[in-house]
């Protein structure tokens, strides 16, 4: 599953669009859309996408599956 895969699937779970996640994020669909399309896509713009589906961003050691957050 790709980013834009998983984040699509957590706006459907809430029910909003992607452009409404955009939007609420200050973020024009289309670009964040080819951001996606270009795999340009930020530490920032992702932090800020997650901020509107109220999730936030881990970064879980592979191999002892800790769910440790930086």
């Amino acid at each position: 599953m790709t980013l834009k895969e998983t984040i699509q699937a957590i706006a459907d779970e809430q029910h909003i669009t992607l452009k409404e996640v955009a939007e609420k994020a200050g973020m024009n669909y289309n670009g964040l859309h080819d951001k996606f399309r270009r795999g340009s896509i930020t530490v920032k713009d992702l932090e800020k996408i997650l901020d509107v589906l109220h999730k936030r961003l881990a970064i879980v050691d592979k191999q002892d599956h800790d769910t440790t957050r930086y």
